[in-house]
């Protein structure tokens, strides 16, 4: 159940992401190096707008990382169950052996 609220949650962050860097791609192409400083020539855009748009769209992208970032917990949490779920039920099936079974009294067997 956890895996599949994780996986139908992540569409809508995965697209806003893809979004918020397509515009800024997009407003830098448009842009031109003169918001860079690479040309005498004046920005033909009010800066100020371009640097809105980006906060905006940087802000976008921090929140659909940090989901990113809760999803991976989420995954990370639903991996570490079934790991132990498996390793449960191998230990309930091995055979009821002491670790120590033939060993000298006070030896430790590394393999």
């Amino acid at each position: 159940m956890l895996l599949v609220h994780g996986m139908q949650a992540a569409d809508t962050p995965i697209a806003q992401l893809s979004d918020a860097l397509a515009r800024m791609a997009q407003t830098l192409s448009d842009i031109g190096t003169p918001l860079f400083g690479a040309t005498d020539a004046a920005p033909t855009v009010d800066v100020r707008l371009v640097r809105d748009a980006f906060k905006r769209d940087i802000a976008v992208c921090i929140e659909s990382l940090q989901f990113h970032d809760r999803l991976t917990q989420q995954l990370t949490h639903a991996r570490d169950i079934l790991t132990g779920l498996a390793a449960n039920k191998l230990l309930a099936r091995g055979p009821n052996v002491p670790a120590k079974d033939g060993a000298p009294e006070g030896s430790i067997e590394l393999f």
